[in-house]
């Protein structure tokens, strides 16, 4: 695994969680200004990582077939799918607030239905993995959890909420641990993602 694959199951979560962190000082979402853009720009970094990290997590898997081939490329084709919809989502509302035109808020980005879309979609390449004993059961779990918790927190209470950035955490956690592999180490990644060698036994 390449040493940006590695980086971006820590960087992606943490850099939407900083995006989170930095509309504190507004509380709104106005677009213009230092805060705004900021957290706008660490959002836009950390959906680009999350399709480094959905290449890396796909390469994983290594050569498989049948109707688990089939799952693995449906989850990652609708997670890059719902990213790059975010990603544009995300550049066209920075274009227009640096045109000072109205702008999507930062909730409509971040937490609209294209991101809903990848995080559904990361669960279940974790979840796929898990079943193919290339990611642990704890990791794909504790990922899922942080997607749950992000979404209670919400639907619930908002993005003002402590609930959404304590999901986002959770699932900085839960894709720290897909790195992982399932034996602590950083795993080797199939041809394409990373290094073109390819784990015994897949």
């Amino acid at each position: 695994m390449n040493r940006l694959t590695q980086i971006s199951f820590t960087a992606a979560p943490a850099a939407l969680l900083g995006g989170w962190l930095l509309m504190r000082p507004t509380g709104s979402d106005v677009a213009g200004g230092f805060w705004w853009t900021a957290a706008h720009v660490a959002c836009l970094a950390g959906f680009l990582m999350f399709g480094v990290m959905t290449l890396g997590l796909r390469g994983m898997a290594g050569p498989v077939t049948g109707g688990r081939r089939v799952a693995l490329e449906a989850a990652t084709g609708v997670a890059l799918l719902g990213l790059t919809a975010a990603v544009v989502r995300l550049v066209m509302g920075l274009y227009a607030g640096f045109a000072g035109e109205q702008a999507a808020g930062f909730e409509t980005i971040v937490y609209g239905t294209e991101a809903q879309v990848f995080f559904g979609a990361l669960v279940a390449l974790a979840v796929t993995l898990a079943a193919l004993r290339q990611v642990t059961a704890v990791s794909a779990g504790v990922t899922t959890l942080g997607m749950v918790v992000l979404a209670v927190g919400m639907y619930q209470t908002g993005r003002e909420s402590a609930l959404a950035a304590v999901g986002m955490a959770l699932i900085w956690l839960g894709t720290l641990l897909l790195g992982r592999g399932t034996s602590g180490q950083v795993p080797r990644v199939g041809p394409g993602v990373g290094s073109p060698e390819v784990g015994a036994g897949r």
